[in-house]
């Protein structure tokens, strides 16, 4: 019951204190990101792990307005998709699994008790194209969102919005 509890009450927290994540807690955020399921196990992802607060300041920069919680988080992890990696067939495979290793690494920071806001990056090729050149990216790999990381200087607010029975459709629509 834990592992739902955590799910329903996970916000997304945009201040930080100047709180460290240890590297032990680093490794279990990323080795819960690698456990996600990928299409074909591919693993078609690579993380990018920034502390530098000048280069969260320019990642923040190349997201855009909406990425601001960068400058005062202690950590940002640019998920990258690598084509080389990807499912031949169905390349694109390769965003699936990012989200699904994003929301890994959401859903552990929650249990660790650390905050962490998605910010979206692909398919806004302005952010893609910007992160890519910040970080000098090979044209294979793909940045596909950055997600701040820190311990929580905000209390959890807002209620998410509860089950929509009108969303939901059995048998036929």
């Amino acid at each position: 019951m834990e592992l739902v509890e955590g799910i329903l009450n996970r916000r997304s927290i945009r201040k930080f204190t100047d709180g460290h994540i240890t590297d032990e807690e680093l490794h279990t955020i990323l080795r819960a990101a690698m456990t996600g399921p990928t299409c074909a196990n591919t693993r078609d992802w690579s993380f990018l792990v920034v502390r530098d607060k000048e280069t969260l300041g320019k990642m923040a920069d190349a997201n855009g307005r909406p990425a601001e919680p960068l400058r005062h988080c202690d950590i940002g992890i640019l998920i990258l998709g690598d084509l080389e990696r990807a499912f031949a067939p169905a390349k694109d495979y390769w965003v699936i699994d990012g989200a699904i290793a994003g929301q890994n690494m959401i859903l552990a920071t929650e249990g660790l008790g650390i905050g962490s806001v998605w910010l979206g990056t692909w398919p806004q090729m302005d952010r893609v194209e910007k992160q890519r050149k910040l970080f000098s990216l090979p044209d294979t790999v793909i940045p596909h969102s950055v997600i701040a990381f820190g311990y929580p200087a905000e209390e959890k607010t807002g209620e998410h919005p509860d089950y929509e029975e009108s969303q939901v459709h059995f048998e036929k629509w």
